[in-house]
């Protein structure tokens, strides 16, 4: 019986597996195990509850899975959409509109895409290479834009301003014979963005400049003040008791402002190089909770491959920053990192980097993190 059972099942899986398939249906998945040290499991720091960073190693692991969906019509215009299982809710969109996943129709006439996707200015600026760790160690080998929220994640390298309602991001794309166009706003329609860049092979290589700019609009973003751990006197025991307080909810008004920003990339053979500059500045603002600042930032990055080894490498540095940034002038962060390839869609990775300007760090205090594991993609 169970035989029978387990047969039938098999080939209605077969069965909606052939339908899905014609219907531009595929899914996608990745997992990863290893090691982190002085990082959680999503590629934050640890911090301990006086925002000091802990000399931590712990245990690391996640599995992710989703869908991309596409599809064409009869006039030749072609759409999609993917999320990821664990941001379902995101892609639904709800109140706040779609924060996760993408939607996407194009056509000869350029390609529109909303979602949680890259501004104009990301689009075509970008990151570098050099980035084979196991977590991203905090991802400081990514260039920071206002267009993308600001930071990384729980993490914000020289603390741009996070805006919770960049996405969904709105994006209209258009290139041809190596040029290319992009202009982007936010939620609201209130931000201005455009990016523009041209890619060519090139003495037997692959090369790509991009240059960004962003005008974009005042908006409100909330944080966390640092936990607090105090020590009272228990008036039934009379003895001295620990009490954790959780920090209070800062509420903050980013003024207005602009960001540019500008990328260059190649790759020769097996050699990979990158590197983006970006400026920011936020106009006055008397009402404004942060305004009047400026921060530039300098980021490289390479990476070179020998057979089934590869090795990475990058470096981010801002070069001035004043007003409501000056905590992070001159901060630095570097890392080593390296892969190698199993087969199959297994890898080993690991790295190690010196970052310097994680949310909860004091000024001038920098953390050594490190990961190494296994990664898998499906």
């Amino acid at each position: 019986m169970k035989k029978v059972l387990f047969a039938t099942t098999a080939v209605s899986t077969l069965l909606i597996g052939g339908i899905a398939s014609a219907q531009g249906i595929a899914l996608f998945g990745s997992a990863r195990l290893g090691l982190g040290y002085n990082i959680n499991n999503d590629g934050g720091l640890v911090l301990d509850e006086n925002g000091n960073p802990e000399d931590d190693l712990r245990a690391v692991s996640r599995v992710r899975f989703g869908v991309n969906m596409t599809g064409e019509t009869d006039s030749g215009i072609t759409f999609g959409a993917t999320v990821r299982a664990d941001n379902a809710v995101g892609g639904n969109g709800g109140t706040n509109g779609m924060t996760d996943g993408s939607v996407f129709v194009s056509g000869s006439w350029g390609t529109l895409t909303f979602g949680d996707t890259n501004g104009a200015d990301e689009q075509w600026v970008g990151d570098v290479p050099g980035d084979y760790s196991l977590t991203g160690m905090g991802n400081f080998d990514e260039t920071p834009f206002i267009s993308n929220g600001g930071g990384f994640g729980n993490n914000d390298s020289i603390q741009f301003a996070n805006n919770p309602f960049a996405r969904p991001t709105v994006r209209y794309d258009f290139d041809i014979a190596g040029f290319g166009i992009s202009l982007s706003s936010n939620r609201d329609l209130t931000d201005i963005v455009v990016g523009a860049g041209y890619s060519a092979d090139f003495g037997g290589g692959s090369w790509s400049i991009g240059a960004g700019y962003n005008n974009f609009d005042s908006f409100d973003t909330t944080g966390q003040a640092t936990t607090q751990t105090i020590t009272v006197i228990d008036t039934g025991t009379g003895l001295p008791t620990t009490i954790i307080v959780p920090g209070a909810t800062l509420a903050n008004t980013i003024a207005s402002g602009e960001q540019w920003s500008v990328g260059l990339k190649g790759t020769y053979d097996k050699f990979g190089f990158g590197a983006t500059w970006n400026k920011i500045d936020l106009d006055d603002d008397a009402s404004a909770t942060v305004s009047g600042g400026s921060a530039q930032s300098l980021l490289f990055g390479a990476s070179a491959g020998f057979d089934a080894f590869s090795v990475g490498a990058f470096y981010q540095e801002v070069l001035n920053a004043d007003g409501p940034f000056e905590g992070a002038d001159g901060n630095k962060s570097y890392g080593l990192t390296a892969q190698y390839d199993l087969g199959g869609g297994a890898t080993v990775n690991g790295g190690i980097a010196n970052v310097d300007g994680f949310s909860g760090l004091d000024d001038g205090e920098s953390a050594v993190v490190g990961d190494f594991g296994i990664s898998m993609a499906f």
